[in-house]
């Protein structure tokens, strides 16, 4: 009777390598620099359209009314939902058009190397898909670990990883829609970019699992990089967080989990910022 492989909480499936590569390496070059400017444009973008309508003062030129709804909450709140709304639009439609362009029309599985009539589309290609729930499980787990330590040691070390919202909440109107975008919707096109597009142009780029290992530590360090509100402590926690996430979108096969993952630790972040001010 042959034996089965024990499974542990840290061994990485197979189902994590998308059976279809879209990206050449040159490819995966330009996918980055694009997917990375576009990020800050959009944001940008959606300051610059927001901010003379909230920001309602005609005595401020257009690049002052743009200065100032950098650190407006309700301008902030604005920006995030159209970026959201542009990310998912250019992300769907670029997986769309080079997936129609992709020579097999049909889903090759990686563990028979054989075809089958299954379609593959933009979700299968970003894994969206429901999780185990005894891997979430694990993954929370993991979370907690992660919580107790990064909290414990920027308590030690005396920093204030959220001061920087402090403009942002106290300019905003309604509150609650500040809390939102930060809490909800910035996990879900900070996943989606991160954790869905980028990170699956790596992981196609190799044979077996050592993308996952190349992707989770270039997209982590760039995810952790456009944090520019922080310093450099901040920006390590960020890495390690970005490695969790990674990890979980390895494991469990679903980009679904790593956005709820990033949903739970903003929210847990929110939280205790507004149990302090």
């Amino acid at each position: 009777m042959p034996i089965k492989p024990k499974r542990t909480l840290f061994a990485i499936p197979d189902q994590a390598v998308p059976p279809i590569s879209l990206f050449s390496k040159p490819g995966v070059v330009m996918l980055y620099i694009g997917m990375v400017g576009l990020f800050f444009i959009f944001q940008l973008v959606g300051v610059y359209l927001f901010s003379p309508i909230v920001i309602d003062d005609p005595s401020l030129t257009t690049a002052q009314a743009f200065a100032m709804g950098s650190f407006n909450g309700t301008v902030t709140s604005y920006a995030m939902l159209f970026t959201l709304l542009m990310l998912l639009l250019f992300s769907y439609a670029l997986i769309k058009m080079l997936l129609k362009m992709h020579p097999s029309q049909r889903h090759k599985v990686s563990s028979s190397k054989q075809y089958d009539s299954i379609s593959y589309g933009v979700k299968d290609y970003l894994a969206i898909k429901p999780f185990a729930l005894h891997i979430a499980m694990g993954v929370i787990g993991l979370w907690l670990v992660f919580v107790i330590g990064t909290e414990t040691l920027t308590y030690l070390l005396d920093k204030d990883p959220t001061a920087f919202v402090d403009d942002l909440y106290f300019s905003a109107d309604p509150k609650w829609l500040l809390i939102l975008v930060m809490v909800v919707v910035a996990p879900i096109y900070e996943e989606v970019v991160f954790r869905g597009v980028l990170w699956s142009a790596i992981v196609e780029q190799y044979q077996g699992k050592k993308g996952v290992w190349v992707a989770s530590v270039v997209t982590s360090a760039i995810f952790a990089l456009i944090h520019l509100q922080y310093e450099l402590y901040e920006m390590s926690v960020i890495f390690l967080l970005a490695l969790l996430l990674s990890y979980a979108r390895a494991k469990s096969g679903s980009l679904l989990l790593p956005i709820v993952i990033h949903i739970i630790n903003n929210g847990a972040a929110m939280w205790l910022y507004l149990m302090l001010i």
